[in-house]
């Protein structure tokens, strides 16, 4: 597999995350109805996925640095394919929980051993840009994914979104199979032993340039997490909009993802990879300033709100993959290990702050635009004091 592929498929395995959080957003309604739950636990099947996907990055990742990439992959996705099983089967919201619990960790040999690739074959500021070409790529998830999740539930029901991702998950685990080659060239026998662990978490956690991206990335997330596990409600409550419509726009969105990396890819190498990420940063804040300002003069529709969203979501993961870079880059022998730490530390602040700010928003559009711009402004300050 040459480089370029390589890359490619690193972005899919990172595309697994989003995709599994998205193609479930057109049948939160109808979960509601079939199994009779609160509408606020049925948006926990996203958080409840990204809780425990956090908590798998700490294993994948040093596995990974011990017995190599490939074994990982196969076994994560096995993992992830018997919790979409569970979910589709699932006659009750707990037992649907109890799937994406199991979907989540197994989904994390995703984002672990994805960045580890990318880290094995390349660093510095090539390293940033294979980051960024590999989230063009992680676009495929969340763009095609609301479309897929309403097809199925149109065809079907709500349990045809579990079948989806098992065959998603199924076509991956036979490219990996048949043609990805191992590019951990030296596993470390040792790298699962506690006291390794431990003296590797410090090393990452002492860093200063790793512990500062990890706080950003975990900020910077929450804001993504809270959009999409709150993306149907806010349709629904500001603009009466669902079904087909909200898919089409909700995976709008998700085209700024490609321009965004598309363009970071390009100005990291006349910039930095520092002022880019600042960039990001100011843009997010702009957008969520409008949106309180539009939502405050009452003229916000749900066209402009997918505009801006779209713009949000070109920077948003400009700052998440440069922070990724610049937290795994200083380590290399323990590229697997950091990877898990930058996916965990973000991942579980995100998705507790997530599942805790879902009744405060309560699916209304001022309360989550005054949050996102707590969230936004705090990035973009703290970015701007940075000095590396």
């Amino acid at each position: 597999m040459n480089q370029t592929l390589l890359i490619a498929f690193c972005g899919l395995l990172l595309s697994v995350s989003a995709f599994s959080c998205d193609i479930t957003l057109p049948a939160f309604f109808s979960m509601q109805q079939d199994l009779g739950a609160p509408i606020e636990l049925v948006q926990a099947v996203v958080p409840v996925f990204l809780f425990f996907q956090a908590f798998g990055q700490l294993v994948f990742g040093p596995v990974s640095d011990r017995y190599g990439r490939r074994p990982v992959i196969l076994a994560g996705l096995a993992l992830y394919m018997a919790g979409a099983v569970i979910a589709m089967a699932a006659p009750s919201i707990a037992v649907v929980h109890a799937g994406r619990a199991l979907q989540g960790f197994g989904s994390a040999c995703g984002i672990a051993v994805g960045r580890a690739v990318l880290r094995d074959i390349s660093h510095g500021t090539a390293l940033a840009k294979a980051m960024a070409l590999a989230m063009a790529i992680f676009a495929l998830g969340p763009i095609s994914a609301p479309l897929i999740g309403y097809g199925l539930v149109t065809v079907g029901t709500w349990r045809g979104i579990f079948a989806g991702m098992t065959g998603a998950a199924i076509l991956l685990a036979a490219w990996a199979y048949l043609w990805f080659r191992e590019t951990n060239a030296k596993p470390d026998p040792e790298a699962l032993r506690l006291d390794r662990l431990l003296e590797a978490l410090r090393q990452v956690i002492r860093h200063p340039q790793s512990r500062f991206f990890l706080a950003a990335a975990a900020i910077t997330q929450f804001g993504i997490v809270s959009f999409v596990s709150n993306g149907p409600r806010l349709f629904k409550s500001a603009f009466g909009i669902e079904g087909l419509p909200f898919a089409l726009l909700f995976a709008s969105t998700g085209f700024g993802i490609v321009v965004g990396q598309l363009i970071n890819n390009r100005i990291i190498t006349r910039v930095g990879v520092l002022a880019a990420t600042r960039v990001a940063a100011l843009v997010l804040l702009l957008v969520t300033v409008l949106v309180v300002a539009l939502t405050l003069l009452d003229v916000l529709s749900a066209p402009l709100f997918a505009v801006l969203m779209f713009s949000f979501n070109t920077s948003f993961l400009v700052v998440m993959a440069n922070s990724a870079s610049l937290v795994i880059d200083p380590h290399r022998e323990i590229a697997g290990f950091a990877s898990s730490v930058f996916g965990f530390f973000p991942q579980i602040t995100a998705s507790v702050l997530a599942f805790a700010t879902v009744p405060l928003f309560n699916g209304a559009m001022l309360p989550w635009s005054l949050g996102m711009l707590a969230v936004t402004g705090s990035v973009f300050v703290a970015l701007a004091r940075y000095r590396s």
